[in-house]
């Protein structure tokens, strides 16, 4: 059974852009090591997927409150699985996305997510959840292209 679900309304973007772009995979570790205790006590580990080279031009607090939301909630719904964090750019936008290896978690992240989706928005994007039995879930935060990335 499929299951997409997308947070997407057309907001007009409130985004503060960071006068220096954001490293995001060293935004990620950042974040990685403030989880590490609830990933080990779950049993699971994380992987940084994103390339070193990637940086994105936005506000860094809010986009480690989203990001770090995002793990929270792989983390939380799941025991014994691995969590990929990867980041793709192309014209139309980033995504950033955060998926597990075979574990059904989306009714543990949806429950209470509004806060994270108004940050999202507040950066001029959306999040998505995908979820496929014995494939996993996936959570996805898109920016459209009139963000600045260094990919």
């Amino acid at each position: 059974m499929k299951s997409l679900i997308h947070y997407t309304h057309p907001v007009p973007s409130t985004q503060t852009v960071a006068t220096e772009p954001v490293p995001l995979h060293r935004l990620v570790d950042q974040i990685m090591v403030g989880l590490l205790p609830l990933v080990t006590g779950k049993r699971s580990f994380i992987i940084n997927d994103v390339d070193q080279t990637f940086h994105l031009q936005t506000d860094e607090n809010l986009l480690a409150y989203v990001l770090g939301n995002l793990l929270s909630g792989a983390i939380n719904g799941t025991e014994n699985v691995c969590i990929r964090v990867e980041a793709v750019c192309n014209k139309e936008g980033v995504q950033i996305r955060v998926r597990n290896n075979g574990t059904y978690f989306y009714s543990t992240v949806s429950n209470g997510f509004s806060h994270v989706v108004q940050a999202a928005r507040q950066l001029g994007g959306n999040i998505s959840f995908y979820n496929q039995h014995n494939e996993g879930t996936t959570l996805t935060f898109y920016m459209a292209a009139p963000v600045q990335t260094i990919c």
